[in-house]
Parts: C-alpha cells; structure tokens; sequence
C-alpha cells in the first residue's frame, strides 16, 4: 500500500489566501474562513497557489508514478534507479489480482522472476569488469512497472483541489485512488476552508464530466447531474453572440 507522509506545509495559510483575496477586491468586512470559502467555491483559484504542501510518497509503482507525472504544475523529485541498486526491490500488486490466488500467485513469480534476471544482470557486469555505475544503468531497465519507487512531492492549493477531484473519481486507477484519498485526508484537517468541499470532480463541481462513462459504482450516479444533462435540460445552448 501507498505512504504518505506530508512534510511540510505553508503554515497561517487562510489568511495569506484572504489577504491576497483581499488585494484583489473582496470586502474587508469578509472574516478569512469565508472568503476563503468564497475563493474556492466561485473557482478564483490564483490566490490558493500561495499555499504550498509537500509530501513524501513512498512504495508507490514505478506505474503510478508515470500518471503522477501528468500533474505538471507540480515539484516532482524521484528516486533515481541510477544510482540506487534495486536488488530485492518492494512491489505493488494490482488490486484486481487480490481476488484470485491463482492470479496473485502467479503475478508473484513473475515479478519474483523479473528480481532475478535484475540480480543477475546486475551481478554478471561487475564480474566482467563492468563499473558499478554501467552495471545499475543496464539492469535498471528490467525493472517492472510493479517496482516501488519514491517520491517527495511539492504542489500549490490550487493544483492539488485539481488533483484530488481527478483522482478521487471511482474511474480513476485502484493505486491512484488510495493515494488521493490519503493525501486528501491529511490536508483536509489542516485547511478544512479549503478542502472540505473538495471531492471528486462531479462533487466539487456539482456536475459530472464523466457524462455516459460513470459507472454503476460511481455513489452519486442518480444524485449529481451529468454535464451533458445539465445541457439538454436548458435546452441547446449557443456561444454568446459576441463570440
């Protein structure tokens, strides 16, 4: 299982937002928690990046860390297979496979199998005079998908609320969710201003984007209106005329 420990974070946040809220125009009459209510149900979301939070997220899939990647208004810093041997290294094992022994079993050895052929590998460059360096650059690329890797993680208010209203969606990976619902857990004790009202994106929104893709398990199927119903309830919508 993904670990997340969160490592630091932009302390007297609410009224940092508030004050920059306040810069902008919002009545000073508006105490901080409100206007930072405001500032993240009305969607004005350039004052939430002066808030920052960084994580450390261990034995997580070398697999997971690629979709991590496509959140780029982020700091990403990976452990390097470069410059760490990875003989025995940990695994995740995709949690569809738990059903079945058979199938944990087997992707066990496989994955048992993929250690071996990395050990030796590993092992059979430093006999044949290889460097230590040469040997951990080849065998890295018999690493699985499945591998562990680790990651201290950096990202603003703004981009996180993107982040956890994608991938707290039941369409998004297994791996994914877990680590947004633990991330999520920490910040919203922290800034519950902020995040208390930050689910998936058919939550926070109030409308699905999913449309005709939500599942069966998606909890608010018949609670929360798809884009595309929201649409064709007023009727056919037209640009405005100035478009």
């Amino acid at each position: 299982m993904v670990k997340v420990k969160l490592l630091r974070y932009t302390r007297g946040g609410i009224g940092l937002i508030a004050g920059s809220a306040r810069v902008s125009g919002i009545p000073p009459s508006l105490n901080s928690r409100k206007a930072v209510r405001m500032m993240v149900e009305n969607d004005y979301g350039s004052v939430l990046e002066h808030v920052y939070f960084t994580f450390d997220i261990s034995e997580m899939s070398i697999a997971l860390s690629r979709e991590l990647l496509e959140h780029r208004i982020a700091s990403h810093t990976a452990r390097s297979t470069r410059y760490h041997v990875e003989e025995g290294f940990g695994y995740v094992t995709p949690q569809p496979l738990k059903r079945s022994r058979r199938l944990t079993k087997l992707f066990r050895q496989a994955v048992s199998q993929a250690r071996e052929n990395y050990s030796r590998l590993y092992r059979a460059m430093l006999e044949e005079g290889y460097s230590e360096e040469e040997a951990r650059e080849a065998a890295r690329y018999l690493l699985p998908m499945a591998a562990h890797t680790h990651y201290v993680w950096t990202i603003n208010a703004r981009s996180l609320i993107n982040f956890l209203s994608l991938r707290l969606c039941v369409r998004a990976s297994p791996e994914m969710r877990e680590l947004a619902t633990k991330i999520y857990r920490l910040v919203v004790k922290i800034y519950p201003e902020i995040f208390e009202g930050i689910g998936c994106r058919g939550y926070t929104l109030g409308l699905c984007p999913e449309n005709e893709n939500r599942p069966p398990s998606c909890p608010y199927l018949h609670r929360i209106p798809s884009k595309v119903e929201v649409k064709a309830g007023r009727g056919r919508l037209k640009p405005p005329a100035s478009l």
